[in-house]
């Protein structure tokens, strides 16, 4: 019996801990501009002047965000492909697709 009582407490705690930090479409938007920025290089700085202005706007317009609770799932499109981010504990992990 108390090894079902705490498998529940254990699961609640980490359920509670998924939903409290699930991020946000404007976490996510300012992440991949974050990483977008960082791919452009220190030696672009017109380039990356451009991003800091336009790139969250850009990023917002092109990507579709669902909430599942306990997770959300980031999807964006850019030139023709697709990238797809499940979004837990304040991070973003890249799904892969299957080839």
């Amino acid at each position: 019996m108390k090894k079902w009582i705490v498998s529940v407490v254990v699961m609640v705690v980490l359920l509670s801990s998924m939903y409290l930090t699930k991020p946000t479409e404007d976490m996510y938007a300012d992440w991949l501009l974050g990483v977008v920025i960082e791919k452009a290089g220190a030696n672009q700085p017109l380039q990356e002047t451009t991003l800091k202005i336009f790139g969250k706007k850009m990023i917002e317009n092109n990507s579709e965000y669902n909430d599942f609770v306990f997770f959300t799932i980031h999807k964006t499109q850019f030139k023709g492909k697709e990238m797809k981010f499940i979004g837990v504990y304040n991070s973003f992990v890249p799904i892969m697709k299957e080839k």
